[in-house]
């Protein structure tokens, strides 16, 4: 019973946490992501990059905001990778990749022009870079949106 209301209290509250039987708080996040996350198998030929979204999917899970921006750096880091897997130039990679992945033209315009805005978030935005003049992300709830964001694109 004491389990129930402290889960009603979290759910109330909007909080992405969960009581569980042995009496630790778990966060169980979005649940829109939760799933995916969940279900995602990282299975590419490129053993580094299977090993960063592994890591980016671990540390989303953690309740500590801290661990989950570094959850968002991993995986700005696999996107970053990825980019590369096709040619050493990024931009070309990428596209080869994308075109791979879409083949509607309007579509995978779209499509392009979202990699090419999380390109510029994580250069512009203190996730890949600690530059001074980088902006902090400091709501968790940002974190989660990039987070998604970007997980989906990749």
């Amino acid at each position: 019973e004491y389990r129930d209301r402290i889960n009603r209290l979290f759910r109330r509250n909007r909080l992405s946490y969960k009581l569980t039987k042995d009496g630790k708080v778990i966060r169980i996040g979005p649940p829109v992501l939760k799933d995916v996350l969940e279900r995602a198998e990282f299975c590419t030929e490129d053993k580094t990059l299977n090993a960063l979204l592994e890591a980016a999917r671990e540390k989303f899970a953690d309740p500590n905001p801290d661990i989950r921006r570094d959850a968002l750096e991993k995986l700005w880091d696999a996107w970053e990778r990825l980019k590369t897997l096709e040619s050493g130039d990024k931009k070309t990679s990428a596209q080869k990749i994308l075109q791979s992945a879409v083949s509607e033209p309007t579509l995978l315009d779209k499509i392009s022009a979202e990699a090419r805005e999380l390109t510029k978030i994580g250069n512009e935005f203190r996730i890949r870079h600690s530059e001074t003049d980088k902006v902090e992300i400091t709501e968790a709830e940002h974190i989660d949106y990039l987070f998604h964001r970007l997980f989906a694109l990749v």
